[in-house]
């Protein structure tokens, strides 16, 4: 200890300084702490998604038999590939909803507005995360779910033809698709989304937490709590709740693996995911 004392210049009280900054009192209701939920499951993403990538080959003539391999032979594969695609779902989910109720309690007003912006950059990502995931699997629906996906971007006026291009590679699905989409799923939105949680953060820091008010409490109540330990033990059992329901919903509705994809011929319902 006085080794690492000498070389890392920092004593418990000032860590406890650092790590105590007051929390309004209604974040103890845990539909007002969403924020820490997509966090926690960014990290089980990135995790979980290091661990798929060791198998994972992006290419046309490899990415289904990849993913065959991973969901039928590699140990415990078939979990981590559900925890993944499960972690992915209520991670939307969560961000979504944490966008509502900042949105609907008016938390984004002045001086926050920036803040706003950013949350609204990594749903942003996040969604982009989603689609370009569920297309690296190779099967029919993700296959024309690119292609349709694609074809969407490209009605956009000005930039349309260049967004589909920079989707493809090209003009149409090709040789180049896939792993493009796999540097963008793997590479780059986790990057910036890392950038963008880290400013988020910090902007938080500076300007605190909106303190709301509510009837029900006494006015000789404290209006704050210590981050720690009370609002961390909070997280925590989040936390500890998410990766109990993820590892249910991975066991119980484990992912599946569609048709191999077939660019001759269309399916009869091209269903995206619930997010789009």
């Amino acid at each position: 200890m006085a080794w690492l004392r000498e070389r890392i210049p920092l004593d418990g009280d000032q860590l406890r300084e650092m790590s105590n900054e007051p929390v309004p009192n209604h974040l103890k209701r845990w539909w007002f702490a969403l924020g820490g939920t997509p966090a926690y499951l960014f990290i089980v993403q990135i995790v979980t998604g290091i661990l798929l990538a060791f198998y994972y080959e992006p290419s046309p003539r490899t990415a289904y038999g990849s993913v065959k391999y991973i969901t039928d032979t590699a140990a415990y594969g078939w979990y981590f590939r559900s925890v993944h695609k499960w972690g992915a779902t209520l991670m939307i989910a969560a961000v979504i909803l944490h966008q509502m109720r900042v949105f609907f309690t008016g938390a984004y007003r002045k001086p926050r507005e920036i803040n706003w912006l950013i949350g609204m950059c990594l749903l942003a990502c996040t969604l982009g995360a989603g689609f370009t995931g569920y297309s690296l699997v190779y099967e029919q629906l993700s296959y024309w779910g690119t292609t349709v996906g694609a074809n969407i971007s490209a009605s956009v006026p000005v930039v349309g033809p260049f967004m589909k291009a920079m989707m493809l590679g090209g003009d149409t699905y090709n040789e180049r698709t896939l792993p493009r989409l796999f540097m963008v799923h793997a590479a780059i939105l986790p990057a910036v989304m890392l950038g963008l949680i880290t400013v988020h953060i910090a902007l938080i820091r500076l300007q605190g937490v909106t303190e709301f008010q509510f009837k029900d409490e006494p006015a000789d109540k404290p209006k704050t709590f210590p981050f720690f330990p009370d609002h961390f033990y909070t997280e925590l059992s989040v936390g500890l709740v998410l990766m109990v329901l993820l590892s249910a919903l991975a066991t119980i509705l484990p992912a599946t693996l569609g048709p191999h994809a077939d660019p001759l011929s269309t399916p009869e319902v091209i269903k995206p995911e619930w997010f789009f």
